[in-house]
This record gives structure tokens, sequence and C-alpha cells, in this order.
């Protein structure tokens, strides 16, 4: 290239020298194409991170996987003493397999893990750490959820003591939704705890980092250098009478969490239940994550701070198991149901405390677990849980101690949701009642949906009455309550609730909160003030003389700590606002100027708090007759409604009981079939349905009736489909999703949409499944190359002897391939042959082999093709990976390809359908047969222009369609119109009765704009002869799209035309004329009746008569001469005053402000005694008025003026401005 430039800079001839401004343009034009074909490819390069850039793509190292090789996939080797484990950039991927596998120089070392992010969909994508080989070994850790974001400073980490000489790694996650993602380094150090990250392992001691101190540098030395409220003894704070804690900052006033050194601690362990009696503590099963305790029952002692063993006896024990329901009464200690190798149970099993008896009694008719148990007065009640065929448990069952008997009681009061994995506590209150208080759990809320709450319901045992109290605002699962002095603390639990978006809940919470019994009213406390993190679920709590007890939960790892809360003395606050502001884990009230404890002071205190405060809002909310009436919130139901305290004033119906006339139904709350016909009232139809109100399948209406004995059950439920199997009844991959449940491949265990989370809530279950495709996958024997078979967490790779690429994929681990029992067996493959964290060099599938000890396969057989031979050549299909045959395609000559590995024909010709092209698309108008050389026509209808868009991806592999019309009308021509978008050629022939054979009348003519006629006298359109048109375009590519047409349009009889149009506008003129004349008529019709109706109105107007005196001018002027003008003017004055001018009419307006004023008035009739005739003499007039005082005159007057305004004419009518 550089020669290139240089010969043409400077060989050039001197007659070319005038073209030097053009060859400077394209050497520029040169190195600027090659200077970007050298950045892609070193961006190309750059790109792929993990592998190397051969031939335009990336070749993947092994560990990593995408075009990229930037996201983890498959299985890596780690030999280094530390390194990183990471999943890769950006968020990772749905469906993502990865596992590693470090190696350790020397058994019994400690490996310790430092997280810089780690965040996945908490319950579902779990990253696994074990103390092996493989996955079959002991499980060390199952993290999963938010624990640490990037930008978090946090110190996150934990050693893990490792036993062998390995350490397995491996991290699954589903099709739902990915995070972030994780980056954790790791160190293997002989140091105990790995120096927790606080020091340097010399000769396998830790030297510790100022400030820490420890065999494993755990311990800081006097943190905060005790906060100056102590002294420093020992490496621990001693602090001064009135602080405490690790660092003496807390005061007395507050409440203190500690962790508490034990002896002889048992493994950790989660879902277990923990009793007290006296000074000692009970804790029955429990799950951990290496194996089943093989011990049922620890015991802790409180004064001697010291665990010990418990002997278990008899003539059978029961197997450890986890999630069950245990209490302790009369020295014997009662254990119902559970989790058992997968297996959710319902027996009942009693320890007698004294002999150290195990004994088995009356199993209950439900398998359950995640239910809670108390024992009141010899009666053990059970309360919801989740049972694999009835689903979540709504019902509380009933033991009989003395009898040994099981029974559902008739519960009443409010509709409850049951749930898994709730809290109970029992209380008595102030009247000696004994309440159980069950809060949270993981409940159902549809027939497929499942969903976290936050309500607290409360069971009276005496009246078995239901009621709700006030929720929490925070759902959550698998926390931990207590109960101390009136108090119900909650701590920790899962509070994940996301389904399709991570919104940031916890997985493992530390929340703390409170509820006061009293009150009726939540709060939410300080979170542990330890140095440790201490989040949590699946742990238990105890009250033992006013303290609380903590022990075990699961964070990833099973945890066997023992932490105490120590509630704050009120009495140490001094200030009257900060007491009664205060909630130090237990309640303080103001008394007698002090701040008391409200336990301490029982009956001397009254409370000031309101329990139904926020029922006007809550009441409305409830839609049930008895939930209404049974609430803190004093709700009452009135008229189909709840409502706060009273009935509305408009409510007719006065407050009063549930009755048959408010009927509940709770057949929507079923979401299981069992459950559902298990009601009397309910029956099955896809959903749980009101029998009273409900159709029956065949059709027939079922009379609804309000009263439920008139329903005859038996006659309804005949109708009705029979349930299915439980989920749980399923043994294969294959029929468990054929059924609409989800399959565990790892656990082998088949559980219901709903119930995934229930079933495996420690991360039990890597990798699971809900379609049936899937199901090869899941096994290591479905698994046919080395690639994917290492991108399973159990699977390796047994190589076949011929070194092609064949083999086997098993369950093993890195030192070969297990048994059934999970136990190394090299009799399967030999160790030569065992392939676990890379694959053979050569993988040519058995259909090549490679070229002198390299990866490069030569000329694939067996038709195959591919850098592996792992694809089958173009029209054949099948499954060449590992030995596969590959089939001829059978399409029926109407396609050139199939899909490679289903053997799909991809049809040419669009219409022709099936999966051999051996069915024409009858549901879009295709007739024909495509079998033995046919094909399919669309059939047009004559007379509409048809389009065919062929641009869908669908439609990629079609180059033909055909189409067929057949005239109708035997005296008219055929118009035929073709508009082709792109270059396609046509055919077009015909056929008749008389013709059966196809006629060509356009052959191989380029499409565009294509016209053309057809005459009747040449065709016999029509009749017996049904002459039919075929068009055949052909030869194009999509996207394509056409436009055609076949019509018969008639000619047109031009005096046939003229008549019609003249007869049609003469009867439309003639109609409209009389339509116009009846319109008339009928407007003055409507005149006349208005004119009607307005004299009637007229009419009724009230009235009255009015005596007008019209005065008359004297006629003799001598009786004027003879009395004076004087005495003539005073007399009509004194007549003027007695009788003066008044009005006839008065009609105030709407605001009796104003009115219209009527007056008679007399008109001019000048010097003449009489009107003349015609004219009037009188008439009325109006004037609109003001109503009310006179107003000032506005017309100033100057002093000693005797105008004759200052007298005022006086009115009939006072309050009237002329």
């Amino acid at each position: 290239m550089e020669d290139w430039i240089m010969a043409v800079l400077f060989n050039r001839p001197k007659d070319r020298m005038k073209n030097t401004f053009y060859e400077w343009i394209l050497v520029f034009l040169c190195i600027y194409i090659c200077s970007i074909g050298f950045s892609e490819s070193a961006a190309s390069r750059g790109k792929c991170q993990h592998g190397t850039f051969t031939n335009g793509t990336c070749v993947c190292i092994s560990g990593w996987g995408d075009k990229n090789c930037d996201k983890c996939y498959g299985r890596a080797r780690l030999s280094k003493d530390e390194g990183f484990i990471t999943d890769g950039q950006g968020n990772y991927s749905l469906a993502t397999k990865c596992s590693w596998l470090i190696d350790i120089p020397e058994a019994n070392q400690t490996v310790w893990f430092k997280f810089y992010e780690f965040a996945t969909e908490c319950g579902w994508d779990h990253l696994y750490i074990h103390d092996g080989d493989s996955s079959f070994s002991p499980v060390l850790a199952a993290f999963s959820g938010l624990i640490l974001t990037r930008n978090n400073n946090s110190d996150v980490g934990f050693a893990a003591n490792v036993s062998s000489k390995h350490m397995y790694i491996h991290f699954s996650s589903d099709a739902a939704y990915t995070m972030a993602g994780f980056n954790i380094s790791y160190s293997v150090t002989g140091c105990y705890l790995g120096c927790s990250d606080h020091g340097i392992c010399d000769n396998n001691i830790c030297k510790c980092n100022e400030g820490f101190t420890g065999q494993g540098c755990e311990t800081t030395v006097c943190p905060n250098n005790c906060s100056s409220n102590g002294d420093c003894i020992g490496a621990v704070c001693k602090c001064k009478p009135e602080y405490k804690g690790e660092d003496c900052s807390i005061s007395e006033s507050e409440a203190l969490w500690e962790i508490v050194n034990t002896e002889l601690s048992p493994g950790g362990r989660a879902s277990h239940v923990a009793i007290t009696e006296k000074d000692l503590m009970w804790v029955v099963g429990g799950y951990t994550l290496t194996q089943f305790s093989t011990r049922n029952i620890h015991r802790y002692n409180f004064t001697q701070k010291k665990w010990s063993k418990v002997r278990e006896q008899g003539p059978s024990i029961p197997p450890p198991r986890y999630a069950h329901a245990s209490d302790l009464h009369d020295n014997k200690l009662y254990m119902y149901g559970g989790v058992v190798n997968g297996r959710v149970m319902n027996d009942m099993w009693v320890y007698n405390i004294i002999n150290t008896n195990w004994t088995q009694l009356t199993s209950s008719p439900y398998n359950v677990s995640g239910h809670t148990a108390h024992i009141v007065d010899g009666i053990m009640y059970v309360f919801f849980g989740y049972s694999p065929k009835y689903g979540y448990m709504r019902i509380v069952q009933e033991y009989d101690i003395a009898n040994d008997k099981w029974s559902v009681p008739i519960t009443h009061g409010a509709i409850v949701h049951g749930g898994y994995s709730h809290s109970s506590v029992i209380h008595v209150d102030s009247s000696g009642a004994t309440c159980i208080y069950i809060y949270g759990g993981y409940h159902s809320d549809t027939q497929s949906g499942y969903n976290l709450t936050d309500k607290l319901y409360m069971y009276n045992s005496r009246t078995k009455t239901w009621t709700v109290l006030r929720s929490s605002g925070s759902p959550r699962y698998l926390h931990s309550a207590v109960v101390l002095d009136g108090i119900i603390l909650i701590f920790g639990g899962n509070t994940h609730n996301d389904t399709s978006v991570s919104k940031g809940a916890k997985c493992y919470s530390t929340d703390f909160m409170a509820y006061d019994i009293e009150c009726n009213s939540w709060h939410f406390l300080p979170q542990p003030n330890l140095s440790e993190n201490i989040a949590r679920y699946g742990q238990s709590m105890v009250q033992h003389q006013g303290f609380v007890y903590m022990y075990g939960g699961f964070n990833g790892r099973m945890l066997k700590d023992l932490i105490k809360f120590s509630p704050g003395k009120c009495i140490a606050i001094k200030d009257k606002d900060v007491c009664s502001q205060s909630f130090p884990g237990t309640k303080c009230v103001w008394f007698q100027e002090h701040c008391a404890t409200r336990s301490h002071l029982k009956n001397f205190y009254v409370p000031n708090c309101d329990p139904s405060k926020g029922g006007e809002k809550i009441c409305k909310q409830y839609k049930s007759c008895t939930s209404c009436n049974n609430t803190s919130y004093d709700c009452v139901w009135c008229n189909n409604g709840c409502f706060y305290k009273n009935c509305s004033t408009d409510d007719n119906n006065p407050p009063g009981n549930c009755t048959q006339s408010h009927p509940d139904n709770t057949c929507d709350l079923q979401h299981n079939c069992y459950s559902c016909i298990k009601q009397d009232t309910c029956r099955w139809t896809n959903k749980c349905m009101d029998k009273i109100k409900m159709i029956n399948l065949q059709g027939d209406e079922v009379k609804e009736d309000t009263k439920l004995e008139n329903v005859k059950t038996g006659s309804i439920k005949d109708n009705f489909e029979q349930c299915e199997l439980p989920c749980s009844m399923y043994t294969t991959c294959e029929n468990c999703t054929g059924k609409t449940c989800m399959w565990c491949s790892n656990m082998k265990q088949c559980v219901g949409t709903n119930s995934y989370v229930v079933s495996f809530p420690y991360g039990q279950c890597t990798d699971w499944t809900t379609k049936d495709e899937k199901c090869p996958a899941t096994r290591c024997s479905g698994l046919r190359s080395c690639s994917e078979c290492q991108a399973n967490s159990v699977c390796g790779w047994c190589n076949d002897p011929s070194n092609t690429g064949l083999g086997r994929c098993m369950e093993g681990g890195d030192t070969g391939p297990v048994d059934n029992s999970h136990l190394t067996n090299n009799s399967f493959c030999p160790v030569e042959r065992w392939y676990f964290t890379e694959c053979p060099d050569c993988q040519c599938n058995g259909h090549s082999t490679c070229h002198e000890n390299t990866s490069i396969c030569e000329m694939c057989q067996d038709l195959t093709e591919g850098p592996h031979c792992e694809y089958c050549q173009t029209g054949y299909f099948g499954n060449p990976r590992n030995g596969g045959n590959c089939s001829v395609c059978e399409c029926n000559d109407q396609a050139d390809l199939c899909d490679r590995e289903s053997g799909k024909c991809h049809c040419r010709t669009r219409g022709v359908t099936g999966d051999k092209c051996d069915t024409c698309d009858k549901t879009h108008s295709y007739v024909g047969d495509p079998t033995s050389g046919g094909t399919c026509y669309y059939q047009l209808v004559t007379d509409y222009q048809f389009t065919f868009n062929l641009s869908k991806a669908e439609d990629k592999y079609l180059t033909q369609i055909n189409f067929m019309n057949i005239p109708a009308a035997n005296d008219r021509d055929v118009d035929f119109t073709l508009n082709c978008s792109g270059l396609a050629f046509i055919n077009i022939t015909y056929k008749s009765k008389s013709q059966p054979e196809e006629q060509y009348v356009v052959s191989g003519h380029e499409c565009d704009l294509f016209r053309t006629k057809f005459e009747h006298k040449d065709y016999n359109f029509g009749g017996e002869e049904n002459t039919t048109f075929l068009v055949y375009v052909y030869g194009y590519k999509t996207p394509f799209w056409l436009v055609i047409s076949f019509s018969q349009f008639p000619k047109i009889d031009l005096i046939h035309f003229f008549v019609t149009f003249f007869s049609c506008f003469l009867s439309l003129l003639l109609i409209a004329a009389a339509l116009w004349k009846i319109k008339h008529k009928y407007d003055s019709y409507r005149r006349r009746q208005q004119l009607i109706v307005e004299m009637q109105q007229m009419a009724s107007r009230p009235f009255a008569s009015v005596t007008v005196e019209i005065g008359m001018k004297p006629k003799d002027k001598m009786l004027e001469s003879l009395l004076g003008k004087d005495v003539m003017d005073t007399h009509t004055s004194r007549k003027r005053k007695k009788f003066g001018p008044g009005a006839i009419a008065i009609e105030p307006l709407n605001t009796h402000k104003a009115a219209i004023l009527s007056l008679v008035i007399q008109l001019p009739n000048g010097d003449e005694d009489f009107v003349p005739d015609g004219l009037t003499g009188v008439a009325v007039a109006s004037t609109l008025v003001t109503l009310g005082n006179t107003r000032k005159q506005s017309v100033e007057h100057i002093r000693g003026d005797k105008s004759k305004l200052r007298k005022h004419l006086q009115h009939t009518h006072p309050e009237t401005c002329a």
C-alpha cells in the first residue's frame, strides 16, 4: 500500500503534472478508507474482551460467551489464589448459566469473598458456593437479591472454610427480568476467616491491622474509643452504669442489640421453631444448606449461655424437617407437618421431654408447610399454611390433645386470607380471652398469582371469631414476632414483592416494627445498632425475662448466631415530650411526673389513644358484611355498604348483624380446585364460583335462591369437571409442564406456578422450566455438545475414544461422573476421557476428523456443514450434533429450504402451509391441493380490487403467489389488471369443462402494470362451462406488493339510462313537493295551536276592575269669573289631595328590588271638551321603578330659594319612586 502511494507521488510523467490535484484527492481517499478499516478492526478486537477476534467474529475463552465475549457462559477454572468472579458487563442475560471451579492448593483453607456489587432477582436468581468440585458438594451459601449496589462503599464480605481442595461456584437466572449482577473478589488463605480483610495472613496466622483483634481479626478493639463513656479493658469497652453497647454509645433509655457468645452452638438453620420453658429454649427442626440436621431438637440454657444435645429415642423417630409447626404443652413437644426432602407432610409427632421418646400421633387430613400453631387449654390451633393439594390454606385446624383428634371448626367474623410463613403470637387480653395475632405471609391473589401481605388478624379462641386489625403498610413473610409488655415486636423477613422489574425491595430485611395491641397502632423502630449487618429471614424469636432472643435465619448463608434485644428503660427518660415520643421496644407513658413503662402501671393508667383512628377511610374499603362488622375501626354495615360508626343520614336500614340477607361470598378466595369443591357453597369451572348463582356447563341455568338449603348440590356437582391431579403428583418434566406446572430439574420436583417461592425459599431449585420443549435441556443426557453440557452446572462431558467430537453428557464433578447417591464413579467414564472445565479440541460431532491435532474440522461428511459440522446442509434437516443424522427436506416440491433442525418447510408459494407444505390456507381463502404437483390459489371475487403486501418476516421465503377467478356473467367482457411493485413474471391460463387442461393466454410476461381484456364472445363465461382464469405471479423477492382485479362491468345503454334518470328525478321532485306541502300544513297547525295556548294563558291571568275619574274642564267662563280662579284652583287642589292618582298595577321583579309600575294617563285633546272620533283619551303607561326607600334629591337649592320643588306630590305607594 505504501509503495503504491509513493509511486503515485514520485513517479509521475510530466504530461500528468496537471492532474496532481486529483491524484492527491485519490491518495487521501485511500488513506481515509484504510484508516476506517484499521480502526474498525481495532474496535472489534477491543470489543472482544475475553476471546480472540478471528475471521470477523469473537472466539471466546472458556467461561465466556455472547458476541463480544463479555458475558459469562459455561464453566471456567480459576487456578490462582486470588481473582474475580463476575457475570460480565452490564446486566446479566436472561437464562444465564455460569460456573467457576477454584483450585485450592491445600485442604482446610479459608476463602475470603469481598462483594463490590451484588444485585440479582430475589428468590429466583442465585449464586451458589459449594465446598467441593461439583454442585453435589455441600452448599456453603446461596446468595440472591439486592445485597450491594455499585455505588455503595459498604464493606460486605464473608469467609468460607473449605474442607476440600476445590470450591465450586455457579450462577443461574430465569427468564423474568435481569439486574446488574455481581462483581466479587476472592482470595485463598490458610488463616482463620481469612483475617476478615482486616489483617495479613502470615504462616496461617493473622497479623491484624491496628484496631482489630481476634483469631481472624474479626473483633474491633474498643470501637469508637468507647465513645468516652467507658474504659477500654482487654480490647473490650467497660461502660459506665448509665451507658451500654459495644462502644458505650447507647444510654439506658435506648434499646440495645447485642450478639450473645454461646458454647457448642449447633449449625445454622432457618424455618425452625423456638419455644421457651423456664430458663431453656427448645429449637425444633430447621433447614440447613448442607443437609438436614440429624437431630430434630436442640436446647439452649439462658443462664449458662450454653447449647446442649438432646437425646431422641423411640420406636420411630420423625425425619428432620423445616417449615413445620410446634408448641410445648405439659412437658411435651408437639410437631406437625413441614417439609421433608421436598415433600410436604401431614404427620403429627410428640416428644416427651421427661423420657426423651418420640411418638407418632394421628395425622392431619392436610399436608401443610409454613403454618403456625399454639396450644390453648389442651387444644392445638393450627393456622393457615400451604398445601400442595389445597393451595394456600385459609382454615383453622384444631387438634384435641386428650382425644388425639383433628377437626376444622366453623369460624365467624371477618373474611381472612390464608398464607405461608406468616408470624403468629398468643396474647391474653384484659377480659381474659386468649387471642392469637397473625401478621403477614405469602398468599395467592389469583389462580396463578401470588403476593405478600401486610394484614394483621386476631383470632379469639373462645368465640372462634376473626377480627381485622390495622395493616402495617410493609408486606413481608418468613419474619419473626414476639409479644413483650403488650407490644408485638416484628423483625426481618423477606420483603421482595417485585415480579417484572426490581423496585429495590430487600430480600433480607432489617426492619424492626412494633404493634401496640391496646392502641391498634404500628411503629417503625430504629434498626439494630450493631457493627455487623444482621439482615435475614427464616429466623425465630422468643421472649425470656423481659428480653427478646433471636436465633438463626438465612441471608445467603445459614446463620447460627444468637442475638439479644434489651428494651430501653423508660424511667431513665426525664423529659415529658421525649417520654411520650419514645418507643424503645416498649411503651413509655408520662405518669405522675415521671416516665414509666405502661405495662408496669397496669390498672392505674388509662390510654389516651384512639384504636379506630382512620376508620372514616378504611371502613369504606370493606365489601363484605362480616369483615365490616369485625374490625378495630368501629365499622358498621348498612344498606349493602360499610360505614364508620354510624350509618349515613339518608340510610333507612339500621345497622345490624350479618344474616342470610347479607351473605358473604368466599368462593372467589379459593384459587384451587380442591379447596373450592371442599366448600359446600362453591363449585369449580376453571375458577371457583358460588353455586347458587352459576350456570352449569350444559347451558341450563340454575335458579337463583338466597336460601342455601333449597339448592341441590349433587345435581350441580355432576355437571362440573373433576379436579386435575395436583402438580406435586407429576414425576417427569414432560407431564409436569404439560399441566401448566413448573418443573425443577435438580430437585426432580413439580410445583404449581404460584408456589415456586414457597416450595424453594432457600434457593434449593437451581433450574426450572414451564415449557415442554425445554425438558430435554434440563437433563444432562439431553445435551448434545460439550459446550452445552458444561453450561449446565451439574453436568460434565465424557469424550468418545474416536476423538471426533462424539461423547456423552453426564452428571458429575471435576473428579468424574457421579452415581445416584452423588458419589464419584469413574467406571461410568475413564478419567482420561472426562472433561469438566475444558472441551476436547476436536469438536466435529463425529462427522469429520480434525487436521493434524488441531481444532479445525476437515471435510464434513454425512450431509453436514459448519465449523464443527454442527449444521445440516441446505435442503436437509436434523440435529447432527454428537453423531446425529441429517434427512432430506420433505416439502412436496413446494419449498427450496426447510428448518435445519425441525425440518419445517419454508414454502415458496403464498397460501401453501403445513410442516411439509401439504395443505392450503383455507382460513385465508386459499383453495387447491399442493400435493402431487398441485398448488394453492387465492380465489378472487369479480369486480373487487385486491392488494397483497408480502413484507412480513414470515414472507421472506415466498417467491410465488397464485390466483383464480370464475367470471359469472356470460354477456360481459372481463377486464384484468395487475400491478407489481418490483420485478416479477406472470403466467395466465384458463380452463373450462370442455377444456380441462390449462390453456396459456400469457406466459413469462414481465409484471409491472399489466392490463388485458377477455371478451365474452371468445370465452364461455358462466353456465356449465365454468370458465376459470388462473394467474401465476412468480420470480419476485420480498418485500413485494401487488394489486390485482377481475372486472365485468356492464355496457352503458344511454336511452335506458336517461329514462331511468328522469323518472327518478321527477319522482324525487314530486316527493319533495308533497313533503313541503305536508310541512307547510303542519307548521300552520302548530301556529294555531300555539295561539290557542297563548290565549288561554292570557285569559287565565288574574284581573280586577279599576275606577277611573276623569276630570272635565269648566264650561262656564262666567262661573270662573264669579268664584275666582283661586277658588277654583283650591277646589281642584283639595280634590287632588283627597283622591290622588295611583298605580293600577305593580309587578315586582324576581329580585324584589324593582317593579313594573302601570298608570292610567289622560291624553291631551287641546281645547276640545271631548276626544275626536276614532281616538282615545286615556292610555295605560308602564315604567320600571325601584322598590325601597327613596334616595335624596340630587338637586341643590340656593339659600332663599322657595321653589315649589321643595314640596313633593304624595303617592299612594310610599316606597315607589316615580
